[in-house]
């Protein structure tokens, strides 16, 4: 038996219905920050090219499909996770945007952002935002739980 077995259904509820919560918070404060840096990638001058350059000189591999993998992933990924749709397959990229940035932008710099705006912190808490979506999913209050749902009910009947 859990310990979640042992308790008073209650407080099982109770539990079940704030993790459920924490991870509708969670989901969207990672869908607005991913958005809003797709979206500057995508909108900036010169669109997602101009990324190609800075992925090119930050030695990331595949410049001219990793930049905008990255930028489109956390634009429409970010947008799809707020719903909580395809979330484990979304957070997915979303992880190896943030491990390439770990890698590749931010290696050998420490999490407190420096003056000079330097700094690993953002990246490595974006990265595990991602990959606690990957491994929990969207919770109960996203789309992919109404699918869910729905393919129960169907396989049921069927």
């Amino acid at each position: 038996m859990t310990q979640r077995q042992l308790e008073h259904p209650s407080r099982t509820v109770l539990l079940d219905n704030a993790s459920d919560v924490g991870l509708l918070v969670l989901r969207l404060a990672v869908a607005a920050v991913f958005v809003a840096h797709g979206w500057g990638d995508v909108s900036q001058e010169g669109g997602v090219g101009a990324n190609v350059v800075n992925y090119r000189d930050a030695g990331i591999p595949l410049p001219e499909i990793s930049a905008p993998f990255a930028a489109y992933v956390q634009l429409l990924g970010g947008a799809v996770v707020a719903f909580g749709a395809l979330t484990r397959v979304i957070s997915a990229g979303l992880v190896v945007v943030m491990a390439g940035a770990l890698i590749f932008v931010h290696r050998g710099e420490g999490l407190v952002m420096g003056q000079d705006g330097s700094g690993s912190g953002f990246a490595f808490i974006m990265c595990a935002a991602s990959i606690t979506l990957l491994l929990t999913g969207a919770g109960r209050f996203s789309l992919d739980r109404l699918y869910a749902q729905r393919r129960t009910r169907t396989a049921l009947v069927t």
